[in-house]
């Protein structure tokens, strides 16, 4: 995966949310052994990320952030992408963004079955 950051905008875009997730957690693992200069490629990747879903052309998918009991995998990615970054503004952007997912929704992700 070259440019992993384009996979996810694709994933996500495409709503294969699971796969989106799976692409996060490939990105973690893979920045843990890269070398510094290729990690700051992929934390670039991942700002301007951020910044392409606050643009319209999201706006579906950010919608779907109210309905987390449907769409577990879009908030696990969303979170994930969250737990990659620094904290930057990207970072802020984000987290606000994540603020706004309806917190008893979120709970019934986690309730024991």
């Amino acid at each position: 995966m070259h440019v992993p950051a384009c996979a996810l905008a694709l994933s996500l875009l495409a709503g294969k949310y699971e796969q989106s997730y799976e692409l996060v957690v490939e990105m973690g693992d893979r920045m843990r052994d890269l070398p510094g200069e290729e990690t700051i490629s992929i934390l670039i990747q991942l700002d301007q990320l951020v910044q392409l879903i606050e643009s319209p052309v999201f706006a579906p998918m950010r919608m779907q952030l109210l309905e987390p009991a449907e769409h577990p995998y879009l908030i696990k990615t969303m979170f994930g992408i969250l737990m990659l970054l620094p904290q930057s503004e990207a970072f802020d952007i984000l987290r606000k963004r994540l603020k706004s997912v309806p917190a008893l929704a979120m709970l019934a992700l986690y309730r024991p079955k």
